[in-house]
């Protein structure tokens, strides 16, 4: 009797089990593809990621160059993206603009095309996404730079995987990309990080624990392969303000 009772309980709890499994297990795989969920970020796994509603990738149409690029402004019925001006080269530039995929894994696409293109040392472009109406959300700007050590995150088309999701932390400021990540910050143009950067990812959004976005990253350091270099917010604010307080 007693083996019998212990076979009852065990088959009940695992019947329990089976009907309703790990919330958080069943909250990330239904969540996949909604972009409502951190699913590859251990320390914020469940959380509620808003950029992902603001990031897309980028294909050029002739040579097929992708990249990524993230929503500053809906206007009328189109939105405005910024990316790396590496992407883009010169104003014109057509591209296939791909959201990240809904719930049932599909994905809208959109065309584009570049509107304003920077100074090559500043590496900023700005394209505007035709017909969009109010499909994707505009990013927020943190109000303060971040500080070394502070953690950042970054989506992007890592190695043609969108989005890819990855984190690290702020190592220091760089002027130009080419002087030591320790030297004085004034005037900083550019951020060095620990986030990884893979062919793909550049234009992604570097933003902090608040989703604010805080810079956008472009580049492997050329003296630190283990680390990045990221456009500082304070820089992407003047090339906006360029382009939509223009006259």
């Amino acid at each position: 009797m007693r083996v019998l009772a212990a076979l009852v309980i065990l088959w009940g709890l695992t019947m329990m089990s089976c009907a309703h499994g790990d919330p958080l297990k069943q909250t990330i795989t239904e969540k996949t593809y909604s972009g409502d969920v951190i699913i590859n970020n251990l320390h914020n796994i469940g959380r509620y990621d808003p950029i992902y509603r603001s990031v897309v990738e980028l294909v050029e149409t002739k040579k097929r160059h992708s990249g990524t690029g993230f929503i500053i402004k809906n206007i009328n019925n189109n939105s405005y993206a910024l990316t790396a001006q590496h992407l883009c080269k010169r104003r014109g530039i057509k591209f296939i603009v791909n959201a990240v995929p809904d719930e049932n894994n599909s994905r809208k696409e959109f065309v584009a095309k570049a509107v304003y293109v920077s100074e090559e040392e500043d590496d900023v472009c700005l394209v505007r996404i035709y017909d969009t109406g109010k499909y994707f959300q505009e990013v927020k700007f943190a109000e303060k730079a971040p500080k070394t050590g502070d953690a950042i995150m970054t989506i992007g088309a890592a190695v043609g995987i969108f989005p890819t999701k990855t984190d690290g932390y702020v190592i220091g400021y760089d002027l130009l990309g080419e002087e030591e990540p320790d030297q004085p910050p004034a005037p900083a143009k550019r951020l060095i990080t620990s986030l990884p950067v893979a062919p793909g990812n550049s234009g992604g959004p570097v933003y902090n624990n608040e989703f604010r976005v805080v810079g956008m990253l472009v580049a492997m350091h050329p003296r630190y392969n283990h680390s990045s270099i990221c456009i500082h917010v304070d820089t992407l604010n003047v090339h906006m303000n360029k382009y939509f307080n223009r006259k």
